[in-house]
Parts: structure tokens; sequence; C-alpha cells
């Protein structure tokens, strides 16, 4: 499946679905937007069929509520984002990446030291 770019509305009802885990209700996911801000009922079932279309959930009834159940993991969205801005910001450069983020104060000295253990570790550089 190829996976699409969210909205951002979208997103943030799948980051709730996420957290939350699946099985879980249209009241439930209203339940805990509804804590950051007031969400109307149409409108985010309007968002959920999207989310049906787009192959990132699944639905069924069960008496009077609706459940949705996730088809796309977070890990799986998270690198598709990940590499799709890679690409475009970056021209698939980790490197520019990363220096560009300490050139504007947005990552500090212990962030390159925990990433500099995390690529020895991963890369085979490190005893575990």
């Amino acid at each position: 499946m190829k996976l699409v770019k969210l909205p951002d509305t979208e997103l943030e009802i799948m980051k709730v679905i996420w957290k939350e885990g699946t099985p879980i209700s249209t009241s439930r996911i209203k339940e805990v937007l509804d804590e950051k801000r007031p969400w109307n009922v149409s409108a985010l079932q309007t968002l959920l069929n999207r989310l049906i279309d787009r192959k990132f959930l699944k639905t069924y009834k069960e008496g009077k509520n609706k459940y949705y159940e996730t088809l796309v993991e977070e890990e799986e969205y998270v690198a598709f984002e990940n590499k799709n801005f890679l690409e475009r910001i970056n021209n698939s450069s980790i490197t520019k990446l990363v220096a560009s983020l300490y050139k504007s104060r947005n990552i500090t000295d212990d962030d390159l030291e925990e990433l500099a253990r995390f690529i020895e570790k991963n890369t085979g550089g490190a005893d575990d």
C-alpha cells in the first residue's frame, strides 16, 4: 500500500488513535480531542471517513457505537514522513539536517552525543 501525507487535522486524529490503541470508539476519540479544543461530531466523522478512504483505518459497528482499528502503524507513518521531509528539504542528506538543526540551536551538544551513541550502537561500533 502506498502511504499519503495526511493533512494536519487527520494526523491529529491518528495520533489520538495510535496513542489510545484500538479498537477505539468515535466517542472516545472525540473525548480525547476535546481536551485540547472542542470538536464537532459531524466534522470528526467526516475526517474519520477520509482516514478510512485513505486506508489508514477500518471500522465496524457494535450496537450503537462505531469502532476504529488502525491499518497503518505510527512507526510506519513516521518513517514515511521523515523520508519525505529529508528528501524534500535536505536532498536526502541526514548530515545537512543535523548541521542545520545544530546551527539554528535546535539541538544541543548532548543531543549530538546521544546521536553518536545511537549510530555507534546501530552500526556495530559498540559492544553491547
